[in-house]
């Protein structure tokens, strides 16, 4: 073990006097060839932002928020409460309007349908009734929001993708 640390010791112990005697600004012995010239501070054209010279004063500014006349000023947990209190009246509403017995008998009737043109046909009227009903249960909710919620809830039973499907009864009073 002392064979190697008297020359890894010998090593070392030059490299750092070389190193020592080389220019004393880099420590690796390398000089730059010529003194580093700062390129000239250009002048001001125009008068600019205080806080960023790349914006200009005619922009808006970020840290003013725009004020609308008729928007009062509202926090975002405001805003998330009342969100919230809408979901919660708005599922209050639904699970009265689907203790519906004309609703619940629909629904049983829809899962019965012996084609899916009929189960389709059963769900679209039993969701736009549900949607009804939730609008008098609670008459808080506006026609565009009843709208909506029979566009939401219906929506996936109209066949938009494929050509429709012709009404069994119909196809089979026209071909017999």
């Amino acid at each position: 073990m002392k064979k190697l640390t008297t020359p890894l010791f010998a090593t070392l112990l030059a490299l750092s006097v070389r190193l020592a005697a080389a220019d004393p600004e880099s420590a690796f012995g390398l000089a730059p060839s010529a003194a580093p010239q700062l390129a000239p501070a250009p002048a001001p054209a125009a008068p600019a932002s205080p806080s960023n010279p790349l914006i200009p004063e005619s922009m808006p500014s970020a840290d003013k928020p725009a004020k609308h006349a008729d928007q009062p000023s509202r926090d975002r947990t405001a805003v998330a409460e009342d969100k919230l209190k809408h979901r919660i009246e708005l599922r209050e509403a639904r699970n009265k309007a689907e203790r519906d017995p004309g609703l619940q008998a629909l629904l049983a009737q829809a899962y019965a349908a012996p084609t899916d043109f009929e189960q389709r046909k059963l769900f679209v009227d039993y969701f736009t009734l549900l949607a009804d009903r939730m609008g008098k249960i609670d008459p808080a909710l506006k026609k565009e929001e009843i709208e909506e919620l029979k566009g939401k809830y219906a929506g996936p039973y109209f066949q938009t993708r494929i050509s429709p499907t012709v009404n069994p009864a119909t196809f089979r009073t026209k071909h017999d």
